[in-house]
């Protein structure tokens, strides 16, 4: 008789299973044990972090802490003070409740909890290796509780193999640990690593307060306040918090805090209204500076979508979009942007500013005659340009091999059917310059335009691409220091790892007061002492640094100063300047396709033009 083949598994092997959704990351366990200092109270939180929080993760409260009975039995599986049957889901007001935080933690990890309640005499110590107890022991220990996380996944070697690097895993729990010091102002946090303090907050119960520690001065003060919809006064609910001008804007979503009833989410209809509402004032890819805090009644709201907690569903989820799209469209709406924003407090001073707001091409205005001097277009002495053959581009056939070919999706193709991007040129030469920013030109297959800034990006990022294969970007010394607007994540990646910065062409600095300054940026064409256009560079450079290696950010960063450097739609070009355009496009290694993936040039065929005068 054949034996069965499924059997129950073991406890601790549940545990380990189960901590896979709980416990993804270290950052997940800051936050779960974040939650539980919250749940217990407390008004003063401590988190401390070695390693990326792979060797210690430290949390200290003051909250009420625990009885021994209730300290043991809370590392049982679903043992919960939180709730007591399953009517009380529909009520949840706590951060947790599944009773799941503690033992999957303790289940890949080395836990040791000193906690005491004030009915206690005594403080309990206790020690959990691999989810189970080693021992309980009394101790002396005020009113809190501390939990030390050592050696995360130390017992499961595949989850521990996918931890990104111990500078990733850090940003990743910076993040986690600003969300809620804005989330919740009235508690004093303390953020350090390895007993260095990375940020700290006051505990005043002024949000302000909270998200000058965490953004500093300068983005603080220029921060609009959230005006609550006049629909929802009187419903039980409101919608409060902040967000930055369109000329604040930020290359990453991660500079958004959303919070339903205190609780931190990342909620996909809470993203879309929020996407929504900005794309009539951001540049695509471009995101705020936001905090935003919904509270609405428990019943309204489903927490128990993920053991993560981090998702959630709402009962009438159209009221929802259309409040948060109506709140950021009316708080943005209006905004006389020539003139200093709404200052958020009254803390800040209060002489207006104006606005450092992004250039915009204009057609005309203030430009002067082009004159026939040297081409604008000829490669300055420090670059090689790629060799080719000297054969001039009217005589020979410029064909794009076929791998080669940068394939764009539908929703980049241009509206008009009629034309399509180009692969080949067949003796091009160019006629005329059209609203001064494309370049009309003809070959042996019709009607060909050429998008003059793109063109010129793509000579850019090549030479530079040249230039800079093997060798650090050269640095432009600054006449003075650009201060810094950085996240604590940020300060902590760029102050590891200057030496990678040098190789970028940044020269940081700290001073005494921990503030960051731009001494030197990469060299460009053209010059620029832009403050602000210093700061979204190196904010797109930090973007995802964790997760890049140095040579994909050098990549992007020649991209980025290709796209400055180039000619913009709008300058008027002369007859010299267009034939060196074409004929050092045409040099390039890939003569239609810019560096971001968009086409170069387009074309009119000659059959075209034929059906367009009905001659077919």
């Amino acid at each position: 008789m054949q034996t069965g083949k499924i059997k129950v598994l073991a406890d601790d092997i549940i545990c380990r299973i189960a901590a896979g959704e709980v416990v993804e990351r270290p950052a997940s366990v800051v936050k779960e044990l974040i939650e539980n200092s919250i749940d217990a109270q407390a008004d003063r939180i401590e988190v401390e972090i070695k390693e990326g929080g792979q060797k210690l993760i430290e949390i200290t409260d003051n909250g009420e802490g625990m009885c021994r009975q209730d300290a043991v039995l809370a590392f049982t599986p679903h043992a919960t003070s939180k709730i007591s049957d399953d009517s009380e889901l529909e009520h949840v007001i706590s951060l947790g409740f599944r009773g799941e935080a503690l033992p999957t933690i303790a289940s890949v990890a080395r836990v040791s909890m000193v906690t005491r309640h004030e009915s206690e005499e005594t403080a309990s110590r206790i020690l959990i290796d691999g989810g189970r107890i080693a021992s309980v022991e009394s101790d002396s220990y005020p009113c809190g509780t501390r939990i030390q996380v050592k050696n995360l996944f130390y017992n499961v070697p595949a989850r521990r193999k996918f931890l990104k690097s111990v500078q990733a895993e850090m940003a990743q729990i910076s993040d986690v640990v600003c969300h809620y010091m804005m989330g919740y102002p009235e508690i004093a946090f303390k953020f350090t690593k390895s007993n260095i303090q990375i940020a700290a907050t006051n505990g005043s119960g002024n949000l302000i307060d909270a998200i000058l520690a965490v953004y500093g001065p300068d983005v603080t003060r220029n921060l609009i306040q959230l005006k609550e919809p006049a629909s929802i006064a009187g419903t039980g609910m409101s919608l409060r918090g902040y967000i930055s001008p369109p000329n604040q804007a930020r290359p990453a979503a991660r500079y958004m805090t959303t919070l339903v009833n205190r609780r931190v989410v990342k909620t996909k209809l809470l993203t879309q209204a929020i996407n929504k509402a900005c794309s009539a004032f951001f540049p695509k890819g471009r995101y705020p500076v936001l905090i935003l805090d919904l509270r609405v009644p428990p019943t309204m709201i489903d927490v128990n979508v993920h053991p993560q907690k981090t998702e959630i569903r709402f009962k009438d989820e159209r009221w929802v979009f259309a409040t948060i799209w109506e709140t950021i469209q009316t708080s943005l709406s209006g905004l006389r942007m020539v003139s200093a924003p709404t200052r958020p407090a009254d803390q800040f001073e209060s002489t207006p500013e104006t606005a450092d707001l992004p250039v915009f091409d204009n057609d005309d205005a203030g430009r002067t005659e082009t004159v026939a001097a040297p081409s604008m277009f000829t490669p300055p002495p420090a670059f090689s340009m790629p060799t080719r053959s000297s054969t001039a581009p009217e005589n020979r056939l410029y064909e794009l091999k076929e791998h080669e070919v940068e394939r764009l999706g539908p929703q980049s193709m241009p509206s008009i059917a009629a034309f399509t991007p180009v692969t080949t040129l067949s003796r091009p030469k160019i006629l005329a310059q059209l609203k001064n920013s494309y370049l009309l030109g003809e070959d042996e297959d019709g009607l060909f335009i050429i998008d003059q800034h793109a063109a010129h990006e793509r000579i850019l990022f090549d030479q530079y691409t040249q230039t800079y294969k093997d060798t650090p970007i050269t640095a432009q010394p600054l006449l003075f220091p650009v201060p810094l607007k950085l996240l604590p994540s940020e300060r902590m990646i760029i102050k590891e790892q200057l030496h990678e910065f040098k190789q970028l062409g940044f020269s940081l600095q700290q001073e005494e007061d921990g503030q960051f300054y731009v001494t030197a940026v990469p060299v460009s064409d053209k010059k620029s002492s832009e403050n602000e256009s210093i700061q979204n560079v190196l904010s797109q450079v930090l973007n995802g640094w964790e997760s890049r290696s140095l040579a994909e950010i050098k990549t992007d960063l020649l991209k980025m100063m290709a796209c400055k450097a180039a000619v913009k739609a709008g300058d008027q070009l002369n007859d010299s300047e267009w034939h060196s355009l074409l004929e050092q496009l045409l040099k390039t290694e890939n003569p239609f396709t810019c560096p971001h993936g968009r086409p170069i040039v387009i074309r009119l065929t000659t059959r075209q033009i034929e059906t367009g005068f009905l001659r077919t």
